[in-house]
């Protein structure tokens, strides 16, 4: 079971996972649930780097078995890191599908990321940053009202991965909605829609990019560019240790990660009808101030 105790998880207490889970909350394991890799192939993978400054993070694509982003020096090298980050994704969806069938029965999977950086340090552009609270919304994947659900590992020898958690999606939409702009019916003018459609027949990104995907980018950006917001609102501080893991809807759960490296961490987007709580979900809450359907192609 998931162990709260030690952050006096209380307001959470009497709902099921999942309903924890979908109105923010963090479920953390003391040790990972399921067989982390063996001693020789951790230090392994405590020994890669990224490639350049150019990527965040190491990524594998579960669907086409590639691995990205590392500095290559040999094919067994690449060859074992792809053979153990295609092992981590493997064992963490059948023991997810176990603990939450529902989800496991219309989720995608998405990426699996190394996380070899530590956080404190890095240097990165604003809207890249990992150590300001924000909301996740994928720029060159838009999930079209999938939620972003995403399990962690800390796979470091000796050092905790230090998180911050803020106020759930709709706390933060009641407080900034205006001001980041709502969609809402009508505000759409004939050049936008123009302008957009125009974009679509260049790009099928954009194209696929619903009204929720578009507000869902500009609310993770206008929430790391907020200063006020990340000096002075409400905060959880969260120490994951060594071997722990731990899982939220990370578009839901407003989360940033302040220190650490060496994370293993899979991304699902679950489908909004496997949801247990649909009507919470951010797509559904944004809906209602929004006076129109926000699952449709727009601005």
């Amino acid at each position: 079971m998931a162990d709260t105790s030690r952050f006096g998880v209380l307001s959470m207490s009497g709902l099921t996972p999942e309903q924890r889970l979908e109105r923010g909350d963090v479920l953390f394991y003391r040790k990972c649930p399921f067989e982390l890799p063996a001693e020789d192939d951790r230090d392994f993978l405590l020994e890669q780097r990224l490639a350049s400054s150019a990527h965040k993070n190491i990524g594998f694509n579960p669907h086409n078995d590639k691995t990205t982003g590392f500095a290559h020096h040999s094919t067994e090298q690449a060859t074992r890191l792809q053979s153990l980050l295609r092992q981590f994704a493997d064992r963490a969806t059948d023991w997810l599908t176990q603990q939450f069938p529902l989800y496991a029965s219309g989720w995608a999977r998405d990426r699996v990321s190394f996380r070899p950086e530590e956080e404190s340090t890095r240097v990165l552009r604003l809207s890249a940053r990992n150590d300001l609270l924000h909301v996740d919304a994928f720029p060159n994947r838009p999930t079209q009202g999938h939620r972003i659900f995403r399990f962690f590992v800390n796979i470091n020898r000796t050092e905790p991965r230090i998180w911050i958690t803020g106020p759930n999606f709709q706390e933060l939409l009641d407080q900034f909605g205006h001001e980041v702009g709502l969609p809402t019916a009508g505000s759409v003018s004939l050049p936008q829609r123009l302008k957009i459609a125009l974009q679509g027949m260049v790009s099928r990104k954009r194209r696929d990019r619903t009204v929720y995907d578009r507000f869902m980018l500009r609310f993770h950006h206008f929430l790391k560019a907020n200063g006020h917001f990340q000096m002075h609102c409400q905060k959880r501080h969260w120490a994951f240790p060594p071997g722990s893991a731990w899982m939220c809807f990370t578009d839901g759960c407003s989360h940033a990660a302040l220190k650490g490296r060496f994370a293993l961490e899979h991304s699902y987007l679950i489908a909004p009808q496997t949801l247990v709580l649909p009507d919470e979900s951010p797509s559904a809450l944004l809906e209602k101030p929004c006076g129109r359907a926000v699952l449709r192609k727009g601005a």
